[in-house]
């Protein structure tokens, strides 16, 4: 008989770690005596089985128990509708665990662990449990790898592709003030918020208004940021009102204005500031969540957030170490190079090809079993006809997707730093009506005339693709226009949050303006991915085998980290 044991208390889960704590010591001890069985069966939230944060915790399941099933309760996502929640006041997504570990015998870490998904309103999900059974055909094989997700193999041959994390190896997460004030659409509103912190005399106000944390407090000195030779005076005996700041890219396509001060960025991520050269392109996977829609990878010539690829993390992955070398393994340019019979290939062509291929919402339909896993594989083409089409495609994708800051050439039609179409050109988008003054709170879409009306004013030629363009199921449009609204979507840390604009600034209307006409651009680009998607599926490719004969994978610890000396060029290969 299984034994029912009482597990020791534990913190309220407050976090992510906290929760995996909490399972840690329940599973241990009900798991722990080897002549004993053991069962466990909990309904939690499921960020632990697929998330970086939970590969401990896989790794202990594997080893410790005989065999598991796992049914995932939420597959329509974060905060996906209510009426498809199992529990209606929780968003996150959650998912039903059972483990048992045998008496007689113990796990040889190669544990069965079986999936099935279970989807549609509450009431149909509650009727589908009713009839699941443990041994009936509904139930799918996971990895068998120690600490990968707990979610289903696939019959395609999306294990033979190189993950992108192995193709550009060292990645970090973004920029994470911890604090929101620190951030907005509009310089103006960093001038401000900065400028009524420092006069603030009051030092408990004071404290209210900055938001201390464990690594930031009022006292707290730290070192400038690479690039920033900025005061080492502690915040709170900060006289200047006039704060460093910096464009960055906050959200996908969403440009908004950053304090560079580490004094206020609980994890600045140096390395990433230490990487900003003037020709600088991240690449962006969200890597601890499944895709849900959009395209797989999204690229920015700026600084990137923490949450920049849909509010909800992700995984930067720059072109240039901070020396200025290609973040690429030891030998895969020259491999490609080879392969192609050219004379070279560069990182911006490799960023241009996985962009082409991987950026679109194709993509993600195409393999969207496979990204029920996080992390983004990417089928290499060696065909070079194909390889010079997705590098003419992909140029145009990353200087849509940096505003014409990366991949411009005039003589192609792609000026520097304008992707607005030219006057005359019927995809033109139009600002018809003046928005004025007043904050507007509302927009709508007409698709009858293709208008977004912002308030009092309107934009003409806005396709309706262009309004739902999403990024892992985050609406572009809908999420820039929340952040400046009357009452913004930001989210609160501070009564400093509460300074806003108290007119709609002139510029914000021009920045509609290019992010409709960038969005237009991938728009119209979509169907040529799709096409290259599949040509490059029915031709010959590069395989993770064949990089791995090669001695391009694995990757080498080093390239995983960081590289200060032995600056080179853009188009240098990553094993200089």
């Amino acid at each position: 008989r299984a034994r029912i044991l009482t597990p020791p208390p534990a913190p309220a889960p407050r976090t992510p770690s906290h929760t995996v704590y909490l399972h840690k010591q329940t599973l241990r001890v009900t798991l722990h005596e080897a002549d004993q069985h053991g069962l466990v069966c909990f309904i939690t939230p499921s960020g632990f089985s697929t998330g970086p944060g939970g590969r401990g915790l896989r790794d202990y399941l594997r080893r410790t128990c005989h065999e598991g099933w796992v049914i995932n309760l939420s597959p329509e996502g974060q905060r996906a509708d209510v009426a498809t929640r199992v529990f209606p006041a929780v968003a996150q997504p959650l998912g039903i665990y059972i483990f048992v570990r045998r008496a007689g015998s113990s796990p040889d870490g190669s544990t069965r662990i079986h999936y099935r998904s279970i989807s549609g309103r509450r009431e149909e999900k509650f009727r589908q449990l009713a009839h699941v059974e443990i041994d009936d055909g509904g139930w799918r094989d996971t990895h068998r790898e120690r600490s990968r997700p707990f979610t289903p193999t696939t019959q395609s041959a999306w294990e033979d592709f190189p993950e992108i994390s192995d193709i550009y190896p060292w990645g970090s997460p973004g920029v994470k003030a911890n604090r929101s004030w620190v951030a907005a659409p509009s310089a103006e509103i960093l001038r401000r918020r900065w400028a009524r912190l420092v006069r603030e005399d009051d030092p408990d106000a004071k404290e209210e208004l900055f938001k201390e944390t464990r690594d930031r407090t009022l006292l707290r000195a730290v070192s400038p940021l690479p690039g920033y030779s900025g005061p080492r005076v502690p915040i709170g005996r900060e006289s200047s009102l006039t704060p460093p700041v910096i464009r960055v890219g906050f959200r996908s396509f969403d440009r908004q204005w950053l304090i560079a001060d580490p004094r206020v960025l609980d994890f600045a991520r140096p390395d990433l500031w230490a990487s900003l050269h003037d020709d600088q392109i991240f690449l962006n996977q969200q890597s601890s969540h499944e895709i849900e829609s959009g395209p797989a990878v999204v690229a920015t010539a700026l600084l990137p957030d923490t949450h920049h690829f849909n509010g909800r993390g992700g995984r930067i992955l720059p072109l240039l170490q901070p020396d200025g070398s290609a973040n690429v393994p030891g030998g895969l340019l020259s491999y490609l190079a080879s392969a192609f019979g050219l004379e070279k290939v560069t990182v911006l062509d490799l960023a241009a090809y996985t962009v082409a291929v991987a950026g679109h919402s194709a993509f993600t339909e195409q393999f969207a079993e496979e990204l029920l896993t996080p992390g983004v594989r990417l089928p290499v083409t060696r065909n070079l006809e194909s390889w010079r089409k997705a590098l003419s495609i992909g140029a145009e994708i990353l200087w849509a997707s940096t505003y014409g800051e990366r991949c411009a050439d005039p003589d192609a039609g792609r000026p520097t730093r304008d992707v607005r179409f030219k006057s005359g050109d019927p995809r033109q988008v139009r600002y018809l009506t003046n928005i004025r003054k007043q904050i507007p709170e509302n927009f709508h879409h007409d698709p009858t005339t293709n208008t977004l009306h912002v308030g009092a004013g309107s934009f003409g030629n806005v396709p309706e693709e262009v309004l739902t363009f999403n990024v892992g199921a985050m609406p572009v449009v809908r999420k820039w226009f929340g952040y400046r609204k009357f009452s913004p979507n930001s989210k609160k840390t501070s009564p400093l949050d509460d300074i806003h604009v108290d007119s709609w600034p002139r510029e914000w209307a021009a920045e509609l303006v290019e992010l409709l006409s960038a969005l237009r651009r991938l728009v119209d680009l979509a169907p040529a991915q799709r096409d290259l998607l599949a040509e490059v599926l029915a031709g010959p490719m590069v395989t993770q085998q064949d990089l791995a004969v090669a001695g391009v994978l694995p990757v080498r610890p080093a390239a995983r980290k960081p590289r200060y000396e032995n600056p080179v060029g853009l188009f240098v290969d990553g094993d200089a």
